[in-house]
């Protein structure tokens, strides 16, 4: 067995799938009251080699979002480390790393959801923002039996199942226009400059 190296950044060690598992940690506060609350899908590895969140080529686009719609102005190297600061915290689904392209399981997505709604109860963001839009369909369905997708912004008819509003994150890639994009981002900059997340 090789020896255990320092942890860097927000590295964590788990313990899942019957092995020790590097991952990174979740991001919140140690108090309750967050302003939004950022759920991925899983750490990418060159994430978690790093040491911090989105730090592949399709991650790199939700800071960039964030940025540009002056969501977040960091004060560090890396976004991750300005996200409390802000009144934001981040988790995932699953914490188990994958790449891109790999799903995680239903399984694995029926174990992760319901710490997903106690980390919402715990914490009771105003916003809650599914990083990934299918991360979000997945649960509804698996966890609340609702077979309709999620649309791009905010999602009115799902606060009821999660306690807060609920907000689809527009990547780019996506189905999502560039119109209905600018729309839910416009209306996520609202959202949070009345909470003065912003």
């Amino acid at each position: 067995m090789g020896l255990m190296r320092p942890s860097v950044g927000n590295q964590i060690t788990i313990f899942a799938e019957g092995q020790e598992i590097l991952t990174l940690r979740d991001i919140l506060p140690a108090t309750s009251g967050l302003r939004v609350l950022f759920v991925g899908k899983t750490p990418a590895p060159d994430s978690v080699e790093k040491g911090h969140y989105f730090q592949g080529k399709h991650g790199t686009m939700f800071w960039s979002i964030l940025k540009r719609y002056g969501l977040l102005k960091p004060t560090t190297k890396f976004e991750d480390d300005s996200l409390l600061g802000h009144g934001y915290g981040l988790t995932d689904i699953v914490k188990v790393p994958r790449a891109f392209g790999e799903e995680p399981s239903d399984q694995e997505y029926m174990e992760g959801s319901p710490r997903i709604l106690k980390l919402i109860r715990i914490h009771r963001p105003k916003v809650v923002v599914f990083v990934y839009k299918k991360v979000l369909d997945k649960i509804i369905r698996l966890q609340f039996a609702v077979e309709k997708k999620s649309i791009y912004g905010f999602n009115q008819s799902l606060e009821t199942h999660f306690g807060t509003r609920v907000f689809a994150f527009p990547l780019p890639g996506t189905p999502c226009n560039t119109a209905q994009a600018t729309s839910a981002m416009t209306e996520l900059v609202i959202a949070c400059k009345r909470e003065g997340a912003a």
